[in-house]
Protein backbone atom coordinates (compact mmCIF):
# COMPACT_ATOMS: atom_id res chain seq x y z
CA UNK A 1 0.00 0.00 0.00
CA UNK A 2 1.41 3.27 -1.15
CA UNK A 3 1.83 5.84 2.03
CA UNK A 4 2.04 9.48 1.66
CA UNK A 5 3.87 11.29 3.96
CA UNK A 6 2.19 14.34 5.99
CA UNK A 7 5.27 17.03 7.55
CA UNK A 8 4.43 17.14 10.48
CA UNK A 9 7.58 18.76 13.68
CA UNK A 10 8.37 16.10 16.00
CA UNK A 11 6.45 17.41 18.36
CA UNK A 12 2.85 17.02 16.55
CA UNK A 13 4.29 13.56 15.83
CA UNK A 14 4.61 12.74 19.54
CA UNK A 15 1.14 14.42 20.54
CA UNK A 16 -0.91 14.13 17.30
CA UNK A 17 -3.03 11.13 16.46
CA UNK A 18 -4.29 10.00 12.93
CA UNK A 19 -7.54 10.50 14.49
CA UNK A 20 -6.71 13.85 15.52
CA UNK A 21 -5.43 14.76 11.62
CA UNK A 22 -8.39 13.30 10.13
CA UNK A 23 -10.77 15.75 12.56
CA UNK A 24 -8.94 18.54 11.70
CA UNK A 25 -9.57 17.38 7.58
CA UNK A 26 -13.33 17.02 8.38
CA UNK A 27 -14.05 20.17 9.65
CA UNK A 28 -14.28 22.40 6.46
CA UNK A 29 -17.08 19.69 6.13
CA UNK A 30 -19.32 21.01 8.83
CA UNK A 31 -21.06 23.84 9.57
CA UNK A 32 -19.52 26.90 11.43
CA UNK A 33 -21.08 26.15 14.95
CA UNK A 34 -19.34 22.55 14.40
CA UNK A 35 -16.62 23.87 12.90
CA UNK A 36 -16.24 25.71 15.66
CA UNK A 37 -16.51 22.78 18.60
CA UNK A 38 -15.02 20.54 16.95
CA UNK A 39 -11.30 22.39 16.34
CA UNK A 40 -11.58 23.88 19.89
CA UNK A 41 -12.16 19.88 20.85
CA UNK A 42 -9.41 18.93 18.67
CA UNK A 43 -6.49 21.26 20.13
CA UNK A 44 -7.81 20.73 23.90
CA UNK A 45 -6.69 16.75 23.23
CA UNK A 46 -3.71 17.97 21.46
CA UNK A 47 -2.81 20.06 24.69
CA UNK A 48 -4.07 17.38 27.02
CA UNK A 49 -1.67 15.34 25.44
CA UNK A 50 1.57 17.46 25.56
CA UNK A 51 0.91 18.31 28.94
CA UNK A 52 0.81 14.52 29.42
CA UNK A 53 4.02 14.34 27.37
CA UNK A 54 5.71 16.13 29.74
CA UNK A 55 4.56 15.48 32.65
CA UNK A 56 6.68 12.08 32.04
CA UNK A 57 9.52 12.88 29.73
CA UNK A 58 10.27 10.30 27.95
CA UNK A 59 13.39 9.10 26.83
CA UNK A 60 12.83 10.11 23.29
CA UNK A 61 12.85 13.86 24.29
CA UNK A 62 15.57 13.31 26.76
CA UNK A 63 17.46 11.90 23.89
CA UNK A 64 16.64 14.41 21.49
CA UNK A 65 17.58 17.54 23.83
CA UNK A 66 20.94 15.72 24.43
CA UNK A 67 22.20 15.83 20.94
CA UNK A 68 24.85 17.60 18.91
CA UNK A 69 23.87 20.95 18.32
CA UNK A 70 23.25 21.33 14.63
CA UNK A 71 25.10 23.44 12.05
CA UNK A 72 22.98 26.52 11.16
CA UNK A 73 22.18 25.12 7.62
CA UNK A 74 20.39 21.88 8.96
CA UNK A 75 18.25 23.98 11.23
CA UNK A 76 17.30 25.84 8.54
CA UNK A 77 16.19 23.19 6.38
CA UNK A 78 14.55 21.57 8.91
CA UNK A 79 11.95 24.22 10.07
CA UNK A 80 11.81 25.02 5.80
CA UNK A 81 9.88 21.15 5.43
CA UNK A 82 7.12 23.34 8.13
CA UNK A 83 6.74 26.06 6.94
CA UNK A 84 5.00 27.91 3.26
CA UNK A 85 4.46 31.31 2.26
CA UNK A 86 6.32 34.54 3.61
CA UNK A 87 8.28 32.87 6.15
CA UNK A 88 9.82 30.09 3.81
CA UNK A 89 10.73 33.20 1.27
CA UNK A 90 12.94 34.24 4.14
CA UNK A 91 14.49 30.88 5.04
CA UNK A 92 15.33 30.61 1.39
CA UNK A 93 16.98 34.17 1.20
CA UNK A 94 18.60 33.29 4.83
CA UNK A 95 19.97 30.22 3.01
CA UNK A 96 21.44 32.28 0.50
CA UNK A 97 22.77 34.70 2.06
CA UNK A 98 24.14 31.75 4.12
CA UNK A 99 25.34 30.00 0.76
CA UNK A 100 27.27 33.02 -0.84
CA UNK A 101 29.05 34.42 2.17
CA UNK A 102 30.53 30.66 2.55
CA UNK A 103 31.62 30.65 -0.62
CA UNK A 104 32.87 34.48 -0.39
CA UNK A 105 35.34 32.88 2.89
CA UNK A 106 36.22 29.87 0.77
CA UNK A 107 37.21 32.72 -2.36
CA UNK A 108 39.03 34.53 0.30
CA UNK A 109 40.64 31.53 1.43
CA UNK A 110 44.56 31.47 0.10
CA UNK A 111 45.06 27.95 -1.93
CA UNK A 112 47.26 25.22 -1.02
CA UNK A 113 49.05 26.16 -4.34
CA UNK A 114 49.85 29.58 -2.97
CA UNK A 115 50.91 28.43 0.06
CA UNK A 116 53.79 26.51 -2.25
CA UNK A 117 54.44 29.42 -4.11
CA UNK A 118 55.25 31.48 -0.88
CA UNK A 119 57.46 28.81 0.72
CA UNK A 120 59.53 28.26 -2.52
CA UNK A 121 60.37 32.48 -2.72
Amino acid sequence: MDQEYIAQTALDQMVGTDQGQLLKALIPYFPPRQQQFLSVFAKARELSNTVALFTKPSEAMQIQAAAAPAQPLEVINDLRRYCFGDIRKTLDQITNMMTMAEMLRMMNEPSPEDNCEEERQ
